[in-house]
């Protein structure tokens, strides 16, 4: 099973981003709520290896048969590596406190599961935490926006749809100042569409060079 190329959670350049910003956040512990198969935990764990920083990665995987929850996940943490800074929680989010752990990111599979430790979010002091807005789900967007709306979560940075709100935190890679609902952001500059793209073929095509 090629379990590192099954599922990716985000693309290329929000994992390097988020990456970015967990190794220069002050997070002793850093929680990952709902890890499948583990390509989140993959990345930001490039950050965090050479640090003191201990990951805490949560999920029940109630999908798979009870006999085959635990040896999954131990195969999933045998991708990300051995070091004993990695914890693995076969538990539901619901019931375990991930609220002591200073940054957290939100990878829920559904937004029913969500919606739950959404409204815990709200009401504890958790310094960081990672979002996704996925355009596909009215419902989990909508309900994030609204917390920004009503100042309940203070967005810090906007990386082509995901949200890292809380305490100001550190960004090396490049960004742009913007504001969201009106709240200060940083926001990745968009990346070359398709329709320029098709521009600059047109144009280099014509002028006799690549595009």
């Amino acid at each position: 099973m090629d379990i590192e190329n099954i599922w990716q959670q985000f693309t290329k350049r929000q994992f390097e981003y988020l990456r970015d910003i967990v190794s220069h956040s002050n997070a002793k512990t850093v929680c990952e709520i709902g890890v499948f198969c583990g390509s989140v935990a993959r990345a930001i764990w490039k950050g965090m290896e050479n640090s003191d920083k201990e990951l805490y990665l949560i999920d029940n995987y109630s999908f798979l048969p009870e006999k085959f929850r635990k040896p999954f996940f131990k195969m999933i943490k045998k991708t990300i590596s051995s070091n004993d800074r990695i914890h693995t929680l076969l538990e539901d989010s619901h019931k375990y406190d991930w609220t002591k752990h200073d940054f957290i990111i939100f990878s829920h599979a559904d937004y029913d599961h969500m919606k739950n430790d959404f409204d815990k979010l709200l009401t504890v002091g958790v310094k960081t935490v990672a979002l996704d807005i996925p355009f596909g789900c009215f419902k989990r967007t909508a309900t994030i926006l609204e917390a920004i709306k009503d100042k309940k979560l203070k967005p810090q940075y906007y990386i082509d749809g995901m949200l890292i709100c809380g305490q100001v935190t550190h960004c090396s890679l490049p960004t742009e100042k913007g504001t969201l609902l009106g709240n200060p952001v940083r926001y990745v500059k968009k990346k070359k569409g398709s329709y320029q793209t098709a521009i600059d073929q047109i144009v280099g095509s014509l002028q006799g060079t690549k595009a």
